[in-house]
Protein backbone atom coordinates (compact mmCIF):
# COMPACT_ATOMS: atom_id res chain seq x y z
CA UNK A 1 0.00 0.00 0.00
CA UNK A 2 1.36 3.31 -1.10
CA UNK A 3 0.35 7.38 -1.05
CA UNK A 4 1.43 9.99 -3.49
CA UNK A 5 2.66 13.58 -1.81
CA UNK A 6 3.38 16.92 -3.63
CA UNK A 7 4.04 20.17 -2.38
CA UNK A 8 3.71 23.45 -3.98
CA UNK A 9 6.63 26.39 -2.89
CA UNK A 10 7.38 30.38 -2.29
CA UNK A 11 9.54 29.35 -5.32
CA UNK A 12 12.39 27.04 -6.92
CA UNK A 13 15.47 28.26 -4.76
CA UNK A 14 17.13 27.07 -2.07
CA UNK A 15 15.08 29.35 -0.16
CA UNK A 16 11.85 28.36 -0.96
CA UNK A 17 9.56 26.58 1.59
CA UNK A 18 6.16 24.53 0.99
CA UNK A 19 3.27 26.18 1.13
CA UNK A 20 0.76 23.38 0.58
CA UNK A 21 0.84 19.88 0.77
CA UNK A 22 -1.53 17.46 -0.86
CA UNK A 23 -1.75 13.53 -0.99
CA UNK A 24 -4.01 11.11 -2.48
CA UNK A 25 -4.34 7.72 -0.49
CA UNK A 26 -4.95 4.24 -1.96
CA UNK A 27 -8.75 4.76 -1.48
CA UNK A 28 -8.56 7.41 -3.62
CA UNK A 29 -9.28 10.15 -1.27
CA UNK A 30 -7.35 13.05 -1.35
CA UNK A 31 -6.20 15.67 0.48
CA UNK A 32 -4.59 19.17 0.74
CA UNK A 33 -3.35 21.76 3.37
CA UNK A 34 -1.95 25.21 3.02
CA UNK A 35 0.86 26.16 5.17
CA UNK A 36 1.10 29.49 7.00
CA UNK A 37 4.81 30.60 6.69
CA UNK A 38 4.67 32.65 9.74
CA UNK A 39 4.42 29.91 11.73
CA UNK A 40 7.15 28.33 11.00
CA UNK A 41 10.26 28.74 14.18
CA UNK A 42 12.42 31.10 12.24
CA UNK A 43 9.51 32.72 9.80
CA UNK A 44 9.87 31.70 6.20
CA UNK A 45 10.73 35.11 4.03
CA UNK A 46 11.63 33.86 0.16
CA UNK A 47 8.77 34.68 -2.48
CA UNK A 48 8.98 34.51 -5.71
CA UNK A 49 6.10 36.20 -7.60
CA UNK A 50 6.09 34.57 -10.66
CA UNK A 51 5.79 31.09 -8.80
CA UNK A 52 2.44 32.94 -7.50
CA UNK A 53 1.05 34.89 -10.39
CA UNK A 54 2.19 32.05 -12.82
CA UNK A 55 2.43 28.53 -11.12
CA UNK A 56 0.52 28.45 -7.94
CA UNK A 57 -1.52 31.14 -7.97
CA UNK A 58 -1.60 31.05 -4.14
CA UNK A 59 -0.91 34.16 -2.46
CA UNK A 60 0.74 35.03 0.79
CA UNK A 61 -2.00 36.34 2.36
CA UNK A 62 -4.07 33.67 1.31
CA UNK A 63 -1.32 31.38 3.38
CA UNK A 64 -1.58 33.57 6.39
CA UNK A 65 -5.01 33.70 6.60
CA UNK A 66 -5.81 30.31 5.63
CA UNK A 67 -3.04 28.17 6.49
CA UNK A 68 -2.32 26.11 9.52
CA UNK A 69 0.70 25.65 11.55
CA UNK A 70 3.85 24.22 10.77
CA UNK A 71 3.42 21.92 13.39
CA UNK A 72 -0.11 20.66 12.83
CA UNK A 73 0.53 20.30 9.21
CA UNK A 74 3.58 17.64 10.55
CA UNK A 75 1.17 16.01 13.02
CA UNK A 76 -1.17 15.30 10.18
CA UNK A 77 0.97 14.48 7.52
CA UNK A 78 2.62 11.51 9.92
CA UNK A 79 -1.40 10.61 11.11
CA UNK A 80 -2.25 10.50 7.94
CA UNK A 81 0.74 8.81 5.71
CA UNK A 82 2.55 7.28 8.89
CA UNK A 83 0.39 3.72 8.04
CA UNK A 84 1.69 3.96 4.50
CA UNK A 85 4.74 1.60 3.52
CA UNK A 86 5.77 4.26 0.69
CA UNK A 87 4.93 7.53 0.16
CA UNK A 88 5.76 8.39 -3.25
CA UNK A 89 6.66 12.24 -4.59
CA UNK A 90 7.40 13.28 -8.08
CA UNK A 91 10.54 15.35 -7.52
CA UNK A 92 13.77 15.88 -5.00
CA UNK A 93 12.27 19.72 -4.34
CA UNK A 94 9.37 17.79 -2.75
CA UNK A 95 12.14 15.95 -0.83
CA UNK A 96 13.51 19.26 0.45
CA UNK A 97 10.34 20.46 1.17
CA UNK A 98 9.41 18.05 3.53
CA UNK A 99 13.14 18.59 4.70
CA UNK A 100 12.25 22.21 5.59
CA UNK A 101 8.94 21.97 6.71
CA UNK A 102 9.50 19.04 9.27
CA UNK A 103 12.53 20.89 10.28
CA UNK A 104 10.50 24.41 11.24
CA UNK A 105 8.47 21.84 13.40
CA UNK A 106 11.05 20.20 15.57
CA UNK A 107 9.66 17.19 14.65
CA UNK A 108 10.27 14.07 12.22
CA UNK A 109 8.02 12.26 9.59
CA UNK A 110 6.69 8.70 10.02
CA UNK A 111 6.55 8.09 6.90
CA UNK A 112 9.48 7.95 4.34
CA UNK A 113 8.90 9.95 1.17
CA UNK A 114 10.82 8.40 -2.09
CA UNK A 115 11.21 9.94 -5.48
CA UNK A 116 8.90 7.94 -7.63
CA UNK A 117 11.33 8.23 -10.41
CA UNK A 118 14.42 6.01 -8.83
CA UNK A 119 11.78 3.72 -7.12
CA UNK A 120 10.52 2.98 -10.82
CA UNK A 121 14.06 2.61 -12.04
CA UNK A 122 15.01 0.12 -9.29
CA UNK A 123 12.30 -1.66 -8.51
CA UNK A 124 10.03 -2.23 -12.11
CA UNK A 125 12.96 -1.25 -14.44
CA UNK A 126 10.85 1.50 -15.70
CA UNK A 127 13.04 5.01 -16.71
CA UNK A 128 11.56 8.47 -15.59
CA UNK A 129 11.20 9.36 -19.11
CA UNK A 130 8.50 7.12 -19.27
CA UNK A 131 7.05 8.36 -16.19
CA UNK A 132 7.36 11.79 -17.40
CA UNK A 133 5.25 10.44 -20.56
CA UNK A 134 2.22 8.66 -18.39
CA UNK A 135 2.66 12.30 -16.72
CA UNK A 136 2.33 14.09 -19.98
CA UNK A 137 -0.78 12.12 -21.47
CA UNK A 138 -2.96 12.81 -18.40
CA UNK A 139 -2.68 16.27 -19.04
CA UNK A 140 -0.74 19.74 -17.55
CA UNK A 141 -0.12 19.56 -14.37
CA UNK A 142 -2.18 21.77 -12.43
CA UNK A 143 0.50 23.37 -10.00
CA UNK A 144 -2.38 22.75 -6.96
CA UNK A 145 -0.89 19.59 -4.43
CA UNK A 146 -4.30 17.54 -4.61
CA UNK A 147 -4.52 17.61 -7.87
CA UNK A 148 -0.81 17.10 -8.65
CA UNK A 149 -0.55 13.98 -6.28
CA UNK A 150 -3.55 12.59 -7.83
CA UNK A 151 -1.67 12.81 -11.34
CA UNK A 152 1.02 11.50 -9.91
CA UNK A 153 -0.81 8.16 -8.13
CA UNK A 154 -2.75 8.13 -11.59
CA UNK A 155 0.65 7.59 -13.41
CA UNK A 156 1.99 5.19 -10.97
CA UNK A 157 -0.56 3.12 -11.24
CA UNK A 158 -0.63 2.85 -15.13
CA UNK A 159 3.42 2.16 -15.12
CA UNK A 160 2.77 -0.63 -12.30
CA UNK A 161 -1.06 -2.39 -13.14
Amino acid sequence: MWATLDFEASGLSGQSYPIEVGYSLPDGSANSLLINPLTAGDPWQHWDEYAELEIHQISRQKLHNEGLQVVDVCHHLNAVLGKYERVFCDSQWDLFWLGRLYHAAHMRPSFTLTEVGLWLLQENGIDRAHFQQIMAELGPVQHRAESDAKQIRLAITQLTE
